[in-house]
């Protein structure tokens, strides 16, 4: 059994190379930027090769593209150093495979042949490997069978040099028990939020005296954001929905097109269990009415799982000949035998699901919105290109806006603003990014609409005069009094509480929180309640400053983390993989790093430039 799990992994091994490869060099070339020019220069003895750049760039991007949800420009790519970086493992890979080869590491001629031959892009249609289609292939990808063959032989070099690298590289269990004691630990605590309403005293109120002072203060809270005064033009499918006139046919075509969104029959979430013969089927029926045994132990019994034996939702047509047993149950329930076209079944039915059927004439008003909105895009789209061509031939917005349905507007934008464009992120984007030396461009909005924007001046951020906002600033002031009032209350009844002294005997509504995790949280208080409880000694009070009032928390009891719970030795299990797979990286990053400055490299700097160029289009 090892050793077939060995050759199974081998082969996965031996294709990612393969396709790595491929996809090296069906992307750029095998002859490279220039058809001639093949590698980038040398790291030691060993070939820096374009493919090879060029495949661990589009790595990199694919990657950084993953993670932050979209596609990025060449322009952002360089800007980030996704092709420093790239470029960086290229060369630390060739250093590895310089190290391995002056250590007289390789891959055996037998090996490589298994190898090759379990590719099955390299078989013919018999299964077996075929001499002429190893060629064919290798060629149509611009790949010579020697270079083929020597990747496997470095690449294998290099696996048993990390492998020789990372031998017995573990953390101590010490190191992953005490982060498992920290993030298992949980606490009991209590806490009462003091609001305006326990004070005795009335609201105070502010003098002129008062305004003025707070006003000077306090400048930040009254002074407008610094803003982008923008001249825009845009056009959404919303604008023009309402003029659009839809015949009756398209509304029912849609209708019927979207019949399984708007007609969803009656069914059941089912499990059935096939039988040999009807007589197993009735006997086990009859057992499980007398609760002599359960549907789970029917279907453990037949050698088979609760997912083996799932259908899903189903209707009663999809039921076939069972259907009108098994939806006659009113609740969920087993009920059976019946015929199957796979023989004799029982049937658990684990939910009734009712179905839901709107009529046309029910949904015709958003028949009619949906189709108007996909006739606008299509109007909008070839709008674009006329407001396209009048951009570009110089026209301001002002005449594409005469000349199209554009609509014309200004605003003054911050990074606060809301309502109309503002909402778009698309139009965020550009309106924070645009200088005065731009001309307008064309973008596209999140809808299918089009807009295109103008600076027109900056607006300076600027303290409102306290006339202009006297109301703001004593709304403010009033509620800065009663916070301090509430916090000086707050720090007399502290020192007070304690377990022998809960919070309710000073007349507080206690609320309380048991077994809180350090993540957890308690909805509508501040963030950092549950941390305070975890950082305040037990028995003790502490304070904590809220949107409305003050705070005031008493950890009541700690429970170190149980590590007999299977939970928490799962963590313990999860967190020392992550914590040895890290230390492995970090130990094989810094071997790595050590290796390449063991060695020259050689680049040459007009040819990286030129692989750019062809690449990103730049650089």
């Amino acid at each position: 059994m090892a050793t077939k799990k060995k050759s199974s992994a081998s082969k996965l091994a031996v294709w990612i190379i393969v396709g790595l490869l491929m996809f090296g060099m069906i992307g750029f070339g095998a002859a490279g930027f220039n058809g001639t020019q093949r590698s980038l220069g040398k790291v030691g003895d060993k070939t820096v090769s374009i493919a090879s750049y060029s495949t661990a760039l589009q790595n990199e991007m694919a990657q950084f593209q993953e993670q932050i949800g979209r596609e990025i420009t060449p322009q952002e790519m360089q800007a980030i150093g996704l092709d420093q970086r790239a470029l960086n493992r290229v060369i630390s890979t060739r250093a590895l495979d310089q190290l391995a080869t002056d250590l007289g590491l390789s891959l055996g001629d037998a090996r490589v042949r298994e190898q090759v031959v379990e590719i099955s892009a390299f078989q013919g249609l018999d299964g077996e490997f075929d001499r002429e289609a190893y060629a064919e292939v290798l060629q149509r990808n611009n790949l010579k069978e020697a270079d083929f063959e020597t990747s496997l032989r470095e690449d294998a070099a290099r696996r048993i040099l990390q492998e020789a690298v990372l031998t017995g590289v573990t953390a101590p269990e010490a190191y992953a028990k005490a982060m498992v004691a920290y993030l298992a630990e949980t606490r009991d605590f209590s806490w009462a939020r003091l609001t305006q309403d326990i004070l005795i005293s009335p609201a105070p109120k502010p003098n002129e005296e008062d305004l003025v002072t707070y006003h000077s203060e306090n400048p930040a809270k009254f002074t407008t954001l610094a803003a982008r005064s923008v001249s825009y033009i845009w056009l959404t499918p919303a604008m023009l929905a309402d003029d659009i006139e839809i015949e009756e046919r398209e509304l029912r075509a849609a209708y019927e097109s979207r019949s399984d969104e708007f007609i969803q029959l009656p069914s059941r979430l089912v499990e059935r269990v096939i039988f040999p013969s009807q007589e197993l089927a009735i006997k086990a029926m009859e057992a499980i009415n007398e609760e002599a045994t359960t549907f789970e132990e029917v279907v453990e019994n037949r050698g088979l799982t609760l997912q083996d034996v799932d259908l899903g939702d189903v209707t009663e047509a999809e039921m076939g000949a069972a259907g009108l047993l098994v939806f006659s149950l009113e609740e969920p329930g087993v009920v059976g035998p019946a015929e199957t076209d796979l023989g004799p079944a029982l049937f658990r039915v684990n939910a009734i699901l009712d179905g839901n059927v709107q009529s046309y004439n029910s949904v015709r008003d958003q028949l009619n919105l949906d189709v108007a909105l996909d006739v606008a895009s299509s109007q909008i789209a070839d709008i674009a290109e006329q407001v396209d061509d009048l951009l570009a031939g110089g026209a301001t917005l002002e005449d594409v806006a005469i000349e199209t349905d554009l609509q014309l507007a200004t605003l003054d934008w911050n990074v606060q603003s809301e309502g109309g464009i503002s909402d778009y992120e698309e139009f965020q984007t550009a309106a924070a990014a645009v200088t005065a030396e731009d001309f307008p461009a064309l973008g596209a909005l999140s809808d299918n609409g089009i807009f295109a924007l103008r600076l027109d001046g900056e607006l300076p951020a600027e303290l409102q005069p306290l006339a202009s906002v006297q109301d703001a600033v004593a709304k403010s002031w009033k509620a800065q009094q009663i916070q301090q009032q509430l916090r000086a209350l707050a720090e007399r009844i502290a020192p007070q509480v304690s377990l022998d002294a809960p919070l309710t005997s000073f007349g507080l509504t206690e609320n309380l929180q048991d077994d809180m995790n350090r993540n957890d949280s308690v909805d509508g208080t501040p963030s950092a309640l549950v941390m305070t409880a975890f950082e305040t000694e037990l028995g003790k009070a502490a304070l904590l400053d809220a949107a409305k009032g003050v705070i005031i928390l008493l950890p009541r009891a700690i429970h170190a983390a149980n590590f007999e719970d299977p939970q928490v030795q799962s963590l313990q299990s999860i967190l020392g993989n992550r914590i040895d797979t890290t230390l492995e990286r970090d130990v094989f990053e810094a071997f790595s790093n050590a290796v390449r400055e063991s060695v020259d490299v050689e680049l040459n700097q007009t040819t990286l430039r030129s692989v750019n160029n062809n690449l990103l289009g730049g650089g």
